[in-house]
């Protein structure tokens, strides 16, 4: 939502007081014109969006989120759509200094001449849209190289659409769902575009007994209640013996069935299969139970979110979790 330049600003969070406010002048916004109608067309979609359903990396800048919400920018926009096209005041004089270039043209330097305009608003920044960062460094052959970014040359950025619907990501969904991903110059590292979209390529397995008892009705119980509400609303860290302990019970309440004989390296592949977005994590001491989490849990929360064991247990195993999330 950069409307103008700024410079070491910090990135506010929204409340739901703004992001109602945001969502409100963003439909007016979308019938006017101006830059801040780049702006509103860009994130359109935003308007479907709920408070409850906005990414963790949504934010704003405040003297951005002013500009935008300007009222009286906005009337004076909604003043120019009702003129007529031929009379004077009806073309884009969406900021001051567009006005004063019009009757005293700007004299153009050698040095300017076929620069790219850089406030072009609906280009995405210069970082990757996975990871959110720059810079990223990998080691090749024992030699630690950067990963630059590539960009986009599909509409739908290849399969990263596709792993984003199925990992219900919004922090990449919301900037490229149906839209095109060339236009918009989306970037990422090549390292994080194999790792998120690895599970597309992922064959199912099927080496599982035909008579195995399922538990279907059981499942979809336990993963409406369980996996979606806790782990990827909630962002809770559950381990997998108690998961597969949830299951059971759940199978016992519902189904009034035994299911101690369920596996739980089966109910991991299950999980694995339709909640691709779900880490699985094995810390490196085998008397630790495997960690599981969604992908998208900041490290900061991350930490606040393991379970507690004995003191030496929590330590490692939160150091050694923490090297799977990015920073």
């Amino acid at each position: 939502m950069h409307l103008i330049s700024v410079q070491k600003e910090a990135v506010q969070d929204f409340t739901q007081t703004r992001w109602d406010t945001y969502r409100t002048n963003l439909q007016r916004w979308l019938h006017l014109q101006g830059e801040s109608k780049e702006i509103a067309e860009t994130f359109k979609h935003c308007v479907d969006i709920n408070f409850d359903n906005i990414p963790e990396d949504a934010g704003f800048h405040a003297t951005c989120y002013r500009r935008f919400i300007d009222k009286k920018r906005l009337v004076a926009a909604e003043k120019r759509v009702t003129q007529t096209p031929g009379e004077p005041g009806a073309a884009d004089t969406d900021s001051v200094s567009t006005l004063s270039t019009s009757e005293t043209p700007r004299k153009k330097l050698r040095s300017r001449t076929g620069l790219p305009v850089a406030s072009a608003g609906h280009v995405l920044p210069v970082l990757c849209i996975i990871c959110k960062k720059v810079d990223k460094y990998i080691n090749v052959g024992g030699k630690r190289q950067k990963d630059t970014l590539s960009q986009a040359t599909s509409l739908s950025a290849g399969l990263l659409q596709e792993a984003a619907e199925m990992k219900e990501d919004f922090s990449i969904l919301l900037h490229i769902k149906d839209k095109d991903c060339v236009a918009l110059e989306v970037r990422y590292h090549k390292t994080c575009y194999r790792d998120y979209t690895r599970f597309l390529s992922k064959t199912a397995s099927k080496a599982e007994e035909e008579n195995e008892p399922a538990f279907d009705a059981s499942y979809k119980i336990f993963c409406e209640r369980v996996i979606r509400q806790r782990l990827i609303v909630n962002h809770e860290v559950l381990k997998m013996n108690q998961l597969r302990r949830m299951f059971l019970n759940t199978v016992k309440k519902h189904e009034d069935l035994d299911a101690s004989n369920y596996r739980q390296d089966k109910l991991k592949r299950r999980l694995t299969c339709d909640f691709p977005q779900l880490v699985f994590h094995c810390p490196a001491k085998r008397n630790i139970c495997e960690l599981v989490f969604v992908e998208t849990l900041s490290a900061e929360n991350l930490l606040d979110k393991l379970p507690q064991p004995s003191g030496t247990e929590t330590t490692t195993e939160a150091s050694e979790t923490c090297t799977l999330i990015p920073s």
